[in-house]
Order: structure tokens, then C-alpha cells, then sequence
């Protein structure tokens, strides 16, 4: 009897011994509570009066003072921060099914739903409490109040104003022969012209001639593929940010090699600083020229043109965020979804139209996605301001190039290193769940203005060594294009893929660690870019740059802005929706991705032709009834300080 005692304790104690050291096995896993768990939303709305749908964290713990082996499984599980809290779990139920069918005979919805779960949890020698609670009844919390009304009235009008717009053109102005740009018709006609849908989308088709645009081409495909790869990024995060019914594939995300691409991918958002600097610093050089610095006052011109430009379609979508979204769908996480992003609009939502929204109360931000925004048009005037400068001294031109290099590097480095930041912006389940995205390390290092310099500068010195070279054809040998290649993806790809051994349980993280790849990861990465770019012009890249200059691109990139402002919508759609846990795989995650491309370009082409292209379309016509007066530049450039604007429908 006391040997059958003692092998009892020995084998409790080796168990638990081969939870603390060893991997759970899926054996194990699957005896913890159900993480997520959701009862049927629609089928609890059906009960009129008596709905209530409540989604809350209830958190574990040991009944009792002594500790239990299901326990200890949930308590190993949940320290490695790569997994989920299992200890917390997320569950959404029917109050009147699950817990009490006269639930409005207690005062206390939280004690009721603590009481019910429980007991439910006894016989497991767990108990809990609930916090973060949220119910909703089959009446909508959300109200259509003068805003909606206001916005959505002054919608209609524009719409109505633009349908207008497409048939006068179509058979008047067209039928006399009346284009947009000419100088026999009138400005109102040219002013309605503008609005006309067929005429955008002829102009949104047009295929630019000049040499320079098609040695620039390329642009428009990485423009494309770059956003691919955002809109992949946000639907992931989107899907594995909400419940899911296998939370083992998203803890297995940050334990592989590949899944780097997607963990650490975030790099990519320098391809488009690096394109911003480039078409800035070449729209400048190629405009000036040879001869005398612009005046300043150009300057603050053209800061105005490109926020007129960016701001008619950023408007629109803060408003949509901010009144008719919310009005949409309803679902069990609707509110954390949706309506969060309602509130922070309807507070913050100026932010956004003064391009300080990554700074002015960054935890509440509006359209999350537009910290690039802000960031680039930051960015946008510290430069145009820099070139105004090498332009009056252009024998220091290298000096201050280099510095802003300097600058550019050793600023993130500081920073990581002085305030301890991470060596990388982890991805953990809790993470994407809590949506914590807003992290101060975030902010500093990651969507400010300052912490981006060095991607845009190499964009500011490429476009300049392609407008000094862009008539020259330089001599290409076989290993100036295996340098090519080792440059751009090899350098590329190691930045990305080396935050597998970041992630490794095993690593130790330093500041000064930290600080060397701040410093140097995403700045080789833009780096690596640029030389691809610089290639592409010299017809290095093989298949590649056939991929990037592929005509239908030309046209998708010009996309790129209205679809990078719209493209979250449709993913906080999907995620507030959600009914039940998804079962997540990477063909589900694949399927997820097309859609949500699919559906960011119909609605970013629809952006585009009511509301970018007609902006587009007046800046043009006030450019050309002016440039003869205000142009200084040389003749033969034949362009105006109008093309400093990086949302351009082309690259030239």
C-alpha cells in the first residue's frame, strides 16, 4: 500500500517536472478549458426581450489553495509568451441559455456569469473571475445622430454631383469635342469636366510616354507588391487577432522560419518611404535643373498641393470611419472592432487631416494605417526643405546628404538602446488579440517621422543619381549583377528572416544588441531596395523586373493610395462579424487575403474616380492656367512645382 502510494507521488512529481522542461504535448493541451469559445449570436437575438449576448475574459485559478494537474498545464502553458494566456479565457454566451434563463431577476450580470462558470469549472478543480464584460441586447447601442445624418447627406450631394458630371461630359463636352485640359473651354466646363468618371478612368489608364517614366515603371509593380504585403499583414493579424477554434497555429506563427515573413515583415513599409524620397528628390532635380534656386515661397507651395491633394480621400474615409460604419453589421466583437474605431474617429479623427495622428494621442488612433500618412508628409516638408537647401548650396550637397545618413542611423539606435527597447516589434498571440500595436517602442522607432529618416534620404539620393544618370547607359558586367542580386533579396531577405533567432526563447536581448539592429535592420532593408530600384532602370533583374514592369501594374499602382486608406475597413468588417471561432490554416489564410485584395481595389478604385482623380484633375487645371506666369524653371523640363506630389498617377 505504500509503495502504490509513493509511485503515485513520483509519477505526479515526473509529470510535472516534463511540464515545466519539456513541451506540452497535444495530449496535454487538449484537456486545458476551451480558450475561446462563442454561442450562437443570431440564435440569441432571436429571443426579443430576453437577449443578452455578453463576451468576457474569465480568469483561472487553483480551487483551493493546493495545485492540480490540469493546472499546472494551464500555468506552463500560458508563461511562454509565445502562447496564448490560457489562463484567461475568451468566451462569449447567450446569458439566458448558458447561465439563467430569468437573468433580469439579478442585479448583478457579472456575479451571475461569475456563479455560472464556476460551477461549470468545479469538477476541473478550477475556479475564476470575470472582468472585461460586455453585453449587448437585440437593440442596437449605437444611434444615427446629426452627424451621420450631416455626413451622409453631403455624400449623396457629391455623388449626385458626380453622376451629373459623367453625363455632361459624356454628351456634351465629348460630343463637342471639348477635353479636359484645352484651352476653348470654359473653366466650368473644365471644372465639371473633372468630376466626369469615364474621363477619370481614361486618365487613370493613360500610359505615360515620357523616357523617364518608362525607365521608372517598375515603381508602379513594387508600389503593388508592397501593398500586397501590407494588406496580407492587416488581414492576418485581423483573423488571428479575434477568437480562434485552434489557438496552437497561431502560437506556432512565431516558431518557424517562413512565418518571418509575416512576424517581422513590417519591413516593407520602407519600400515606401524609399519610393516618397525618390520621386521627390528626382521631381526636384529634374525641375531646377541647372539653373537658380526656386524662390521660397514655392516651397510652401508645394507642401499646400500635395495636402490638398492627400486630404479629399482621407477625409472621406474618417468620416465613413466615424458616422455610417458602425451602422453596418452587428456581431459578438462588433464593439472592439468597430465601434472602438468609431469613438477613436469621432475624438481624434482631426488628427488625421493635420497629419499629427502618430504623435497627438497615438493609443487612440483614427484608421490606424495612416501613421504612414502622417509620417510621410512629415518627412515630406523636412526634405523638400533639405533639397531647397543643397539647392542654394550645392558644393555641400554630399555633406548633407551624408548627415541626414548619419542622422537617419544612429537615431533608432539611440533610442532602442537608451529606453531598453525590444530587438524587434514581437508578434505573440497576446499581442496581435489585445490589438497592442500602439506600443511606445512602436511609435519611436516604428511610424514616427524621425524614425524613418534613413529610408527616406536613400530614396532622396537614389532619385538623385538617377536624374544625373538617366541618359546614360553604364557599363553592366556579369558581377555587378551578382551583386545586384545578393544586394537586394539576399540582404532583403536576411534582414527579415534573421528575427527567427530573435524569437528564440534561448536569446538574450541587450540594449546594445537591440540598438545594432534597429540601427541597422530596416535601413538595410531600404537599402536593398534602392539598389533593386536603381537596377530595374539599368535593365538588371531579369524576370523580376518584367514581374514589376508589367503594364497591368501601371494601372494598380496608381491605386496604391486610395487602396492603402481603405483596405482595414473591410478587415475590422470581418473581425467584428465573426459568429464563431475560425479554424485557422494557411489555406484559410490564403483564401482570407484574396478577398480582402479583391475588395481593398474595387473600393480603392472607387475612392480613386470619385474623389482622388477629380482632385487630381482641378490641381492640374489651376497648374495650367498658371505655369506660364510662375514656372522659373528650365524650358525643356516642362514641369511645375505640382509634380512634387508622391501620390502622382504616375512615376514621372
Amino acid at each position: 500500500m505504500v509503495f502504490i502510494r509513493w509511485s503515485g507521488f513520483l509519477i505526479i512529481v515526473i509529470c510535472r517536472v516534463t511540464l515545466s522542461n519539456a513541451q506540452i504535448s497535444d495530449a496535454l493541451y487538449g484537456q486545458m478549458p476551451e480558450l475561446f469559445y462563442l454561442d450562437n449570436y443570431d440564435y440569441c437575438m432571436l429571443r426579443g426581450d430576453k437577449a443578452l449576448f455578453c463576451t468576457f475574459t474569465f480568469t483561472l485559478a487553483p480551487l483551493g489553495n493546493s495545485s492540480n494537474f490540469l493546472w499546472d498545464i494551464v500555468k506552463n502553458v500560458s508563461a511562454n509568451p509565445q502562447n496564448y494566456r490560457h489562463d484567461q479565457l475568451r468566451h462569449g454566451i447567450c446569458v439566458p441559455q448558458t447561465c439563467a434563463e430569468d437573468y433580469r431577476e439579478y442585479d448583478n450580470i457579472d456575479g451571475l456569469i461569475n456563479k455560472c462558470y464556476n460551477r461549470k469549472y468545479r469538477d476541473s478543480g478550477l475556479r475564476g473571475t470575470v472582468s472585461d464584460m460586455l453585453c449587448q441586447n437585440n437593440v442596437s447601442t449605437y444611434t444615427i445622430d446629426v452627424y451621420d445624418i450631416a455626413f451622409g447627406s453631403t455624400l449623396l450631394l457629391y455623388l449626385i454631383f458626380v453622376v451629373f458630371s459623367s453625363f455632361y461630359e459624356r454628351l456634351v463636352l465629348n460630343s463637342n469635342k471639348l477635353h479636359l485640359y484645352e484651352r476653348t473651354s470654359s473653366k466650368v466646363q473644365t471644372f465639371i469636366a473633372a468630376f466626369s468618371l469615364p474621363k477619370n478612368w481614361y486618365r487613370l489608364r493613360a500610359i505615360n510616354t515620357n523616357p523617364d517614366n518608362h525607365k521608372l515603371r517598375a515603381i508602379q509593380g513594387v508600389r503593388f507588391y508592397n501593398l500586397i504585403c501590407v494588406i496580407m499583414a492587416h488581414t492576418v493579424m485581423g483573423t488571428l487577432g479575434g477568437p480562434v477554434s485552434n489557438p496552437k497555429y497561431t502560437e506556432n506563427t512565431t516558431k518557424q522560419v517562413l512565418s518571418m515573413f509575416l512576424a517581422n515583415g513590417w519591413y516593407v513599409v520602407q519600400t515606401f518611404f524609399l519610393i516618397s524620397g525618390w520621386l521627390l528628390s528626382y521631381h526636384y532635380f529634374d525641375m531646377i535643373g541647372d539653373s537658380k534656386p526656386i524662390k521660397f515661397f514655392y516651397v510652401f507651395g508645394a507642401i499646400f498641393n500635395r495636402y490638398i491633394r492627400l486630404i479629399p480621400a482621407l477625409a472621406v474615409m474618417v468620416g465613413i470611419h466615424s458616422t455610417w460604419l458602425v451602422h453596418a453589421f452587428r456581431g459578438p466583437y462588433w464593439d472592439m472592432f468597430v465601434g472602438k474605431e468609431y469613438r477613436n474617429c469621432r475624438k481624434n479623427g482631426w488628427t488625421n487631416l493635420l497629419f499629427v495622428n502618430n504623435y497627438v494621442d497615438s493609443h487612440h488612433m483614427c484608421l490606424h494605417q495612416t501613421w504612414y500618412l502622417a509620417a510621410d508628409m512629415q518627412l515630406f516638408i523636412i526634405f523638400i526643405l533639405v533639397l531647397y537647401v543643397t539647392s542654394k548650396f550645392p558644393n555641400r550637397r554630399k555633406i548633407i546628404f551624408g548627415s541626414m545618413l548619419f542622422l537617419g542611423t544612429i537615431l533608432p539606435g539611440v533610442l532602442a538602446y537608451i529606453n531598453k527597447y525590444d530587438i524587434i516589434l514581437r508578434e505573440y498571440p497576446e499581442i496581435l488579440y489585445d490589438l497592442r500595436i500602439l506600443r511606445l517602442d512602436v511609435w519611436n522607432l516604428y511610424s514616427s517621422g524621425y524614425g524613418n529618416i534613413f529610408g527616406y534620404t536613400i530614396g532622396i539620393i537614389f532619385g538623385y543619381l538617377f536624374y544625373k544618370y538617366r541618359n546614360t547607359c553604364l557599363t553592366v558586367k556579369k558581377i555587378h549583377v551578382v551583386l545586384w542580386w545578393i544586394l537586394t533579396f539576399g540582404m532583403c531577405i536576411t534582414v527579415i528572416l534573421i528575427a527567427v533567432i530573435f524569437y528564440d526563447p534561448n536569446f538574450e536581448v541587450t540594449r546594445l544588441k537591440s540598438a545594432i539592429y534597429w540601427a541597422s535592420g530596416k535601413n538595410l532593408f531600404a537599402l536593398g531596395v534602392a539598389i533593386g530600384l536603381f537596377g530595374f532602370t539599368q535593365k538588371i533583374g531579369w524576370f523580376v523586373r518584367w514581374a514589376c514592369e508589367f503594364q497591368p501594374l501601371q494601372v494598380l499602382g496608381r491605386l496604391t493610395y486610395s487602396t492603402y486608406i481603405v483596405h482595414a475597413m473591410f478587415i475590422r468588417w470581418q473581425a467584428g462579424y465573426r459568429r464563431y471561432p475560425i479554424s485557422a490554416n494557411d489555406t484559410m489564410m490564403l483564401l482570407a487575403v484574396i478577398g480582402d485584395v479583391a475588395c481593398s481595389y474595387l473600393a480603392g478604385t472607387v475612392l480613386c474616380l470619385f474623389v482622388e482623380m477629380p482632385i487630381s484633375a482641378l490641381q492640374k487645371m489651376i497648374g495650367f492656367s498658371s505655369r506660364q506666369k510662375r514656372c522659373t524653371v528650365k524650358k525643356s523640363s516642362e514641369k511645375s512645382l505640382e509634380t512634387l506630389d508622391l501620390t502622382n498617377d504616375n512615376p514621372s
